[in-house]
């Protein structure tokens, strides 16, 4: 059978509709998997770089961590009384830097001869001044070696005898931040616990 000019267009119209449209539909299911594989990729590059990101925060703390121990710290405030290395010197870990001293916690080693020892006693409040007669300081006797120590000076008796005079170390525990290493005191007053 033959069919109208006017049905043959019609039905080819139709046709070429029905292509542009599965066209259009293909192109569109393309674009799609376009999407989705661009998805999946972009999905891995976000993973890839949430994974460079952590590493990098890694790193980050770990250098924090190595700055950190290239800052030396004291367990407390205190005065540096002795160095023990040069800067730049090469050391192991557990090697002491520097001595420090809490000014909170200071003492004074007294020097106290045999004869006047029985004056004093653990526990007792003792005044002390220092070398310049202006700094007093109070303190508590907490130690009284049991062991003398050599004769500190030798004394020459009215006979003409050689006597050495033995002293005792009595440790006073001070407190005041006045106190710098390497100062002198005399025990000026005492009182009994």
């Amino acid at each position: 059978g033959a069919i109208s000019r006017q049905t043959y267009d019609q039905e080819k119209s139709a046709y070429d509709q029905a292509v542009a449209a599965y066209n259009q539909t293909t192109q569109a299911v393309s674009q799609a998997e376009s999407g989705l594989l661009q998805t999946d990729v972009d999905k891995a590059n976000e993973t890839a770089l949430l994974r460079r990101k952590e590493q990098a925060e890694a790193a980050l703390r770990q250098i924090e961590v190595n700055l950190d121990e290239t800052i030396i710290r004291a367990p407390f405030d205190g005065i540096i009384t002795e160095k023990y290395v040069e800067e730049g010197s090469m050391i192991s870990t557990g090697t002491p830097l520097v001595a420090v001293q809490d000014p909170t916690d200071n003492w004074v080693d007294i020097k106290v001869p045999e004869t006047e020892l029985s004056g004093y006693h653990l526990h007792d409040k003792v005044t002390l001044t220092g070398r310049d007669d202006k700094t007093k300081v109070t303190g508590e006797i907490t130690d009284i070696s049991r062991k003398a120590d050599f004769a500190t000076q030798r004394a020459t008796s009215e006979r003409g005898k050689d006597t050495d005079i033995i002293t005792f170390n009595v440790k006073i525990q001070i407190n005041d931040t006045r106190i710098r290493p390497g100062m002198r005191f005399r025990i000026t007053g005492s009182e009994p616990a």
